[in-house]
């Protein structure tokens, strides 16, 4: 069962447009998966699990080291090219093109989407809610452009300001179970956030979430607030 509610749309005048957001949606991590495998009664060891997930995800890894995409029932991936060729003769500079992977979900990934019952409730008005996200050097947002390490980003939406002395809260990046907490931060307003992409995040796709204890009325909370956007973000040297 998926949760979802409805929000004003911000991309719109129309007072009466709304869209959704999932509330409350639980991110599983690599122990989380095994420890569910092992309680459906599957006779591998955890050790054997791991040993096996982690052999999977270095191939995968091999495989697109050398150029090459891969067709599984979980993901499907792909390559594109970004940035000007100034002419037939140029070739690829790193400084101006990027690489980038694009990974859609696999036939078993599909099916199992099209089965998640949805239920509406009220919305959680205390939860994060990132609208766009873009570098400041950059005209292009939304996640369409990529941002560079060591920039400055800006994240437009509501509810955003956190208390930048607790490291719990803040801006992280998120990608193969690690992550990055932006630590350097120029403004931090309930709709406006700019923090500074430390330079030493490595190119690739990652998750962009923001936590806040603030509740959104001065004061702050125990529970600790998550609003990721809604699309991944691909940060560039």
């Amino acid at each position: 069962m998926a949760n979802y509610s409805l929000r004003d749309n911000p991309l719109t005048d129309d007072p009466n447009d709304k869209v959704a957001q999932l509330e409350g949606v639980r991110s599983f991590t690599k122990d989380e998966i095994i420890e569910r495998i092992l309680n459906r009664g599957n006779t591998m060891t955890r050790t054997d699990l791991l040993a096996a997930i982690n052999a999977y995800a270095e191939e995968v890894a091999f495989i697109t080291a050398e150029g090459c995409t891969v067709n599984t029932p979980l993901i499907n991936t792909s390559f594109t090219i970004t940035g000007v060729f100034t002419s037939g003769e140029d070739t690829f500079d790193p400084k101006r093109h990027a690489l980038k992977v694009h990974a859609m979900p696999g036939t078993a990934l599909k099916e199992a989407a099209g089965k998640v019952k949805l239920n509406k409730v009220q919305g959680t008005s205390t939860v994060p809610w990132i609208t766009d996200v873009r570098d400041t050097l950059s005209a292009e947002g939304g996640g369409t452009g990529a941002l560079k390490a060591g920039s400055v980003i800006e994240l437009a939406g509501s509810r955003l300001k956190f208390d930048a002395a607790d490291a719990e809260q803040g801006v992280f990046l998120i990608a193969g179970g690690e992550e990055t907490r932006c630590g350097q931060v120029v403004e931090n307003k309930p709709s406006r956030v700019l923090v500074v992409l430390p330079a030493t995040v490595a190119p690739g796709d990652y998750t962009l979430e923001l936590r806040t204890r603030n509740t959104g009325n001065k004061t702050e909370g125990k529970v600790l607030k998550r609003g990721a956007f809604e699309r991944a973000v691909t940060v560039t040297a």
